[in-house]
């Protein structure tokens, strides 16, 4: 066999965006082609499994394999090798930040089956509110809940030893806390499965017993298969009500589309409801999550990563860190858009962005200033109105943070409600005008976010923060001043109690969501 070369030194990277009609297999053949170039890496879009079809794989639904649109991890195989033998080095993308929530994804389903009592309940980035039992809501049906319901949109269905609810191409698990509606004979497992559904943190006795009988259950469900089944299963879809008892037993509430912005309750990617975002702050579920990356760095396979929307991260700094743990000799790169005058943040374990701001200043070569105005009076003349575009970009932040991130806003505003109530000088502040005050205050950010810490805030951050809240005091006069003092020294305030920093850090992942789309 012939020497294979070590990969170059970084000279230039090739992007390659891979999905069922563009395999490993397709990009193996062009190898050649790219390394006569001199290019020295190929940059790949994200390879792990996604959903079935995918056209860009940032909806991933299993991390710890190869995709098998793209050919499994044979083709991987093989394309690593056929990349080392044109000494070409691999920068690979990757999405830490979310994954998609449908049934493709085994943990997401888990999660939906047993609620608190899943294995990966930590693993999804879902706000509860406590004391309520567990329940996730998701805002997918093409029409009101009741309205789908009555029309027969809905119905339950046994195929490959498990209970789904189904709604066109979408469907759901059934809890196994239910499935007594559907046995003929009753049985002690399930009403203990009922009294613990309603349990909101359970522990490790609670855990061990709902194992125990949702064994119990399938073991129940696996008879009367042979025995009925399927007739107790026609007799409930035929049934709206008895239906809608049954559905309302679930870790899971189903809603019409409309609703996503004032219901959804779990963070998504920006507001797309198909994407749930995932909590790699939790050691384990970094590692889960990162496990075959784990793989293929320990094998030699990756030079750098490329790593996707690192805004929506909790803590992107201890990500990092712990990324770099990973990978302490090759390259990290992120997916970072940065204002005009902002600079990524101090301390950060990477090697720099993916070039968006470069690329901004480049496109600003082809433009001319000499124009601005003229081209500015022909828009006013053809929409009627003159536009000042600070402003317009305040305004649909402004409705988008109301509107699309209905849920997220009023969530942060009781949080800040409760914060004002601990402290004499705020406790009779307005709720409903601290609600304004910190909506106006999201849209009034100059930058996708800030990366402030419970101990911490840097010297940006705080000017960032308080030009945010002059400027939404100025667009707001009817909100009292005090209102704004609060929400100032609330951003700004150190330390933060672990209440504190929730809201913190949740407000964080908020402002980048209403940043991409309000703009």
């Amino acid at each position: 066999m012939a020497a294979v070369s070590a990969p170059r030194s970084w000279i230039a990277t090739y992007r390659l965006q891979l999905n069922r009609d563009f395999t490993l297999a397709d990009a193996e053949k062009i190898l050649p082609y790219l390394a006569r170039l001199g290019i020295s890496h190929v940059y790949l879009s994200p390879c792990l499994q996604a959903t079935r079809g995918s056209q860009h794989g940032y909806d991933v639904t299993d991390p710890s394999r190869i995709s098998e649109d793209l050919g499994g991890e044979d083709a991987w195989n093989r394309f690593v090798a056929s990349a080392r033998a044109q000494s070409l080095g691999i920068l690979l993308d990757i999405v830490p930040n979310h994954m998609a929530a449908t049934d493709q994804n085994p943990w997401w389903d888990d999660v939906l089956a047993h609620g608190p009592y899943s294995a990966h309940c930590r693993f999804f980035d879902i706000r509860l509110a406590v004391p309520s039992p567990f329940r996730v809501h998701i805002c997918s049906l093409a029409r009101p809940y009741g309205e789908a319901l009555g029309s027969g949109e809905l119905k339950i269905d046994y195929r490959d030893g498990s209970l789904r609810l189904h709604h066109y191409d979408n469907s759901w698990p059934l809890t196994p806390a239910s499935w007594a509606a559907l046995l003929p004979q009753p049985h002690p497992c399930f009403t203990e499965l009922q009294q613990l559904t309603q349990v909101q943190s359970p522990g490790e006795e609670e855990i061990g017993r709902y194992r125990h009988n949702a064994r119990l259950a399938q073991g129940l469900l696996r008879d009367a298969a042979a025995d009925g089944l399927q007739e107790q299963v026609a007799a409930i879809n035929s049934d709206a009500e008895r239906l809608d008892r049954l559905i309302q037993q679930q870790f899971y509430a189903v809603h019409g589309w409309k609703l996503a912005g004032e219901l959804v309750n779990y963070r998504r990617f920006f507001d797309i409801s198909t994407l749930v975002g995932l909590s790699t702050e939790h050691p384990e579920v970094f590692a889960a999550a990162h496990g075959r990356f784990e793989r293929m760095i320990r094998g030699g396979e990756i030079a750098g990563l490329r790593v996707d929307h690192p805004d929506g991260l909790r803590d992107p700094y201890e990500y990092f860190r712990r990324l770099r743990q990973l990978l302490p000799a090759g390259r990290i790169y992120v997916e970072k858009i940065l204002d005009t005058e902002e600079r990524l943040p101090a301390g950060w374990a990477i090697d720099g962005t993916v070039g968006y701001d470069f690329l901004s200043k480049v496109n600003r070569l082809w433009m001319s200033d000499q124009h601005t105005d003229s081209l500015t009076s022909i828009y006013a003349d053809f929409t009627g109105h003159s536009v000042n575009l600070g402003a317009l970009i305040r305004e649909k932040k402004d409705y988008i943070v109301r509107y699309a991130f209905a849920h997220d806003l009023q969530r942060l505003s009781d949080a800040a409600i409760r914060i004002a109530r601990r402290s004499r000088l705020t406790s009779d502040l307005s709720p409903r005008q601290i609600r304004g005050a910190l909506a106006q205050t999201t849209a009034a950010l100059g930058v996708y976010r800030t990366y402030r810490t419970a101990t911490e805030v840097s010297d940006a951050d705080r000017s960032v923060i308080a030009e945010a809240v002059r400027n939404a005091r100025f667009a707001r006069p009817d909100i009292e001043g005090a209102i704004f003092e609060f929400v100032l020294e609330l951003l700004t305030r150190v330390p933060l109690n672990e209440e504190e920093f929730a809201f913190i850090c949740e407000w964080q992942q908020l402002t980048p969501a209403v940043m991409a789309k309000g703009v």
